[in-house]
């Protein structure tokens, strides 16, 4: 049996997915970025949700930024959520999205939201029902809270860190190639790391289910990349998403509150050639 989890309550397991399939209060979100998916498979009544669409937004040409309070109420608001429900992320496979969706959630105060412990196609092999059948969804008016400050990084406090200030530390969670310069998934203006990073690809976090590894597991995996939460880390990603999915393994897994995830990530940096980058070396 794995160490009990820092916020045990972040995780819903089999069971708990079981005991509420069909509860009226609680919304399974199916999250990701192409709804095939959700039309192949996803448990009864779960709604779909738009992983860039409803979860991110294009701000003075960055990609991938979190939405405005308003924005963000209105995008819950159309998927039939506002605050008096419980909200389980989730998605086919293995997927960093759950976790972004949850981030935006918790950065905004939402008072109940928890991840799937582990996929839709994990759950379903456990006897868990399927459909594709479509959801009709109701809409809602939301209301959310200002943003958290606690869970979020800036440009200018990652900034100090690359420039040689120890009271924190930067975590890149992409690719082994992104890291050292070649292109990702998306088209960026420059490409490389935030100089003074550590470096842990976050997929190395999650088995093909999509579970987390022990905490034991995943404190090594931390620690042999230099990061063992006694300061504040920064992840980031390619533009908020990935590193979303570390961040919720190190502060609400872990116990690392002092964990932010930098939204702007890669993509903000990239467009801000003032801001300085490295290439090369060995991941």
């Amino acid at each position: 049996m794995p160490p009990i989890a820092a916020n045990p309550n972040a995780l819903v397991d089999l069971e708990w997915v079981r005991a509420h399939l069909g509860d009226p209060n609680v919304v399974f979100l199916h999250v990701g970025t192409e709804r095939a998916e959700y039309e192949a498979a996803h448990v009864p009544g779960a709604v779909w949700a738009d992983g860039y669409g409803d979860f991110t937004v294009t701000r003075e040409g960055i990609r991938a930024l979190v939405p405005t309070r308003e924005e963000q109420e209105a995008n819950l608001g159309r998927l039939g959520i506002d605050e008096t429900k419980t909200v389980v992320c989730l998605a086919s496979g293995k997927s960093m999205w759950p976790f972004r969706a949850y981030w935006v959630l918790r950065y905004f105060r939402f008072p109940n939201v928890h991840v799937a412990d582990r996929s839709v196609a994990a759950l379903a092999r456990e006897g868990i029902p399927t459909t594709t059948d479509d959801t009709t969804v109701t809409p809602a008016t939301c209301h959310l809270s200002e943003g958290d400050p606690t869970v979020i990084s800036m440009w200018d406090e990652v900034l100090k860190i690359a420039e040689g200030d120890d009271a924190a530390r930067i975590l890149d969670c992409r690719t082994d190639g992104e890291f050292v310069g070649t292109p990702g998934a998306h088209p960026a203006p420059r490409l490389g790391r935030i100089p003074r990073a550590a470096h842990l690809n976050w997929e190395l976090l999650v088995d093909d289910d999509g579970r987390f590894l022990s905490i034991d597991q995943m404190r090594s995996l931390y620690a042999a990349a230099g990061i063992d939460g006694t300061k504040p880390v920064f992840p980031y990603c390619g533009g908020g998403i990935r590193s979303a999915a570390s961040w919720f393994a190190m502060y609400e897994l872990l116990g690392w509150t002092n964990a932010r995830n930098y939204d702007g990530s890669w993509a903000e940096w990239a467009v801000r050639t003032d801001l300085p980058i490295e290439t090369g070396g060995t991941p």
